[in-house]
């Protein structure tokens, strides 16, 4: 526990220093590292050993900068996607689940950037601290007064635990939505809670995962702490939820 707690806070003090120094091309490189392991750590869940598929990812990766606008992001995972269920055709390729890394995580983290792009680092923070605050509350909530399981894909997540982490991540992402954002009251509110709800099923949806690809973790990257995907689970969803909010 004390080597998760380590690990939790070196990564979050080498993302408060690449956010302080917020140089975007600087964070565009990260993100295509970001992305390239992630895809890599997803063939491990979806059963597949194609490593190249993180090689076509970045490529259409590499085109965010240079799109109009916040909306075109949907443009290049479509392209992405289509491109990629295209060649499966043509090459008569009876394995769809090829498909899948590009739909969970590629278009997640494209969706990611394509928030940073527009609203700044400070959107990151805020959904980082809504969905840290979620995970945390989650977790000591649900140690202490955990006694109903909130699902058969993950039997240790609680409902109290589930509840305990809405409440603590929703008063959290309000808080630092309204110190960091310069947007309305309702629309912190609304987005707050939307990315905490989307996190907690976010995190849902890995353990999922994992449990039927039968692994403990989706990667080693990160020591205790497993791979990416197992840190990022909750942001991957919870963009969602701000990306529709926000736009």
């Amino acid at each position: 526990m004390k080597k998760r707690i380590m690990i939790g806070v070196a990564l979050f003090v080498a993302f408060l220093a690449v956010a302080l120094l917020n140089i975007f091309w600087l964070n565009f490189v990260i993100f295509g590292v970001i992305l390239a392991i992630s895809v890599l750590e997803s063939l491990n869940l979806y059963g597949l050993k194609e490593r190249f598929l993180a090689v076509i990812a970045v490529v259409f990766f590499t085109l965010l900068p240079f799109v109009g606008g916040i909306q075109d992001v949907f443009k290049i995972i479509i392209l992405n996607l289509v491109v990629v269920a295209s060649v499966l055709a043509y090459t008569k390729n009876e394995n769809l689940k090829l498909i899948l890394p590009f739909i969970y995580p590629t278009a997640p983290i494209f969706i990611l950037f394509a928030i940073y792009q527009s609203y700044g680092i400070a959107a990151l923070f805020w959904l980082i601290f809504s969905v840290i605050a979620s995970d945390s509350g989650a977790y000591f909530v649900g140690k202490f007064f955990g006694k109903r399981s909130f699902s058969l894909a993950s039997p240790n997540k609680t409902i109290e635990g589930v509840a305990g982490g809405f409440v603590i991540g929703s008063i959290f992402g309000i808080i630092s939505g309204l110190i960091l954002m310069d947007i309305t009251f309702v629309i912190v509110v609304l987005c707050s809670v939307s990315v905490v709800i989307f996190g907690i099923f976010g995190d849902l949806f890995e353990s999922y995962l994992k449990r039927l690809a039968g692994v403990k973790d989706s990667g080693v990257i990160l020591g205790e702490q497993g791979g990416l995907l197992d840190r990022m689970d909750g942001y991957l969803f919870g963009v969602l939820a701000m990306y529709m909010v926000l736009v």
